[in-house]
């Protein structure tokens, strides 16, 4: 088995403004959120799997010496990766500067109330780190490339940063998007989507948020790199070992035996007899077998069987692997197994993942999980989604949320979709989460 890379090295700061002070630059509430999921990815065992003193987090700073104080630290004791992160308003001044705005910002003299990007470059130049990874998600982030170029003529003389991967979430004159209702930043809500497949480079990691942003009409990213090879990890947990074909596997759960995929798959199928066969025990050898080969429709359906015997410590591994691999059955279903033990926040971003893979239970609980937070405009996306897709409780409770809104003629037509024959009335009851288990 071979070991584990030491991420000691690794260094992450953290930075998201959500409130302001001067009236033209309106609160950014998604910008919190943010942060924290992504430090919450980049901490868990599923995704970088730094500790939490290797990821700083800075949420609404009013004071730019605040700033400085985490990147400087975090650049200083990077030697290997160094990430640095900012969601906010970005501003210009007069001479077309780029300036992170902060809590007491005034978009009319950047200069004295806000971090100048140049300043931001100088600490990410002094770095020891072998590779540094900027990702900016705020308005006209497209111009941090203008001030990294010796060509600028905007800002004469300055150089590129030697070692840098620069992402930004919108081109030198675009505005970034926080869509109304949203939980995330359009920007960082691909990214997050987009770092499921823990097994992305970073080329590949920006290339699929890209064509996300493209698909569903938002500003596109832009990306620079400056000696700097886009084949790095980022969200790779050190227990990861790339193989082919840019996917990863768990060395301490799973190590490949040398039977081809195609014994998995008749160990699979298999295993699917023996079940309707009622012979769980062969069932469950077979699926273990085929688990084990890395057949992750296996590892979903050997967790549905342990977790039906009552042993959920177990199938959440299996589930885990699974679903970081991509089987969307699987991401539905731990999602579901970490409800139930009260990790809320977990669930929803696993109901979220296999929502946005196309799994319609998912879109549908995931918007039961936003309705009860109150991100009403969010959760009638998602209900719209499931129902759009046939989903008949999602038909139901869109019907009573469209009703409440006083959208009664859509509400109607939902509701009655969903197979009622009695008139609606302002009683009803929205339905529950449902559980999704293996579809064999």
């Amino acid at each position: 088995m071979t070991p584990a890379p030491s991420r000691s090295g690794w260094r992450a700061a953290l930075i998201g403004v959500s409130r302001y002070v001067d009236p033209e630059l309106p609160n950014i509430p998604a910008a919190l959120n943010n942060v924290t999921d992504l430090a919450r990815l980049l901490t868990a065992s599923t995704g970088s799997a730094l500790t939490k003193r290797q990821c700083r987090v800075l949420t609404d700073p009013e004071h730019n010496t605040e700033i400085g104080k985490a990147v400087a630290s975090a650049a200083r004791e990077a030697d290997d990766v160094l990430l640095v992160y900012f969601a906010g308003h970005g501003v210009v001044d007069r001479r077309g500067r780029l300036f992170l705005a902060l809590s007491g910002t005034s978009r009319d003299h950047p200069e004295w109330s806000s971090v100048p990007f140049a300043t931001l470059r100088d600490e990410l130049i002094a770095s020891p780190a072998r590779a540094r990874i900027l990702i900016l998600d705020c308005c006209f982030s497209g111009r941090a490339f203008e001030a990294m170029g010796a060509s600028s003529s905007l800002v004469d003389g300055q150089i590129d940063i030697q070692g840098t991967y620069t992402i930004a979430s919108s081109a030198r004159h675009e505005p970034s998007v926080a869509p109304e209702g949203h939980r995330h930043t359009a920007f960082t809500a691909a990214l997050l989507s987009t770092a499921t497949n823990t097994g992305l480079t970073l080329d590949q990691l920006y290339q699929k948020v890209d064509q996300t942003l493209h698909r569903d009409g938002y500003p596109r990213p832009q990306r620079r790199t400056v000696n700097i090879a886009g084949e790095l990890r980022l969200f790779t947990p050190p227990a990861f070992r790339p193989i082919s074909g840019g996917s990863a596997s768990i060395a301490p759960i799973i190590d490949r035996p040398t039977s081809s995929d195609t014994d998995a798959d008749e160990l699979f199928e298999s295993a699917r007899r023996f079940a309707d066969q009622d012979d769980l025990t062969q069932a469950e050898n077979s699926w273990r077998l085929a688990a084990s080969q890395g057949h992750t429709g296996a590892m979903n359906n050997l967790a549905n069987l342990l977790d039906a015997q009552g042993q959920a410590r177990e199938a959440h591994e299996w589930y885990r692997v699974a679903a970081e691999r991509g089987n969307i059955d699987a991401m539905g279903n731990l999602a579901s197994l970490l409800h139930q033990v009260k990790r809320v926040n977990a669930a929803e971003l696993w109901w979220r993942r296999a929502a946005e893979s196309g799994n319609t239970d998912a879109m549908y609980n995931l918007a039961i999980m936003l309705d009860k937070s109150r991100h009403l405009d969010e959760a009638l996306t998602w209900y719209r989604r499931a129902a759009e897709a046939d989903h008949t409780d999602a038909m139901h409770n869109l019907a009573i949320r469209l009703r409440y809104r006083g959208q009664l003629s859509e509400a109607t037509t939902w509701w009655q979709r969903a197979g009622h024959q009695r008139a609606q009335r302002t009683s009803e009851k929205l339905r529950g989460p449902v559980s999704q288990k293996q579809s064999r």
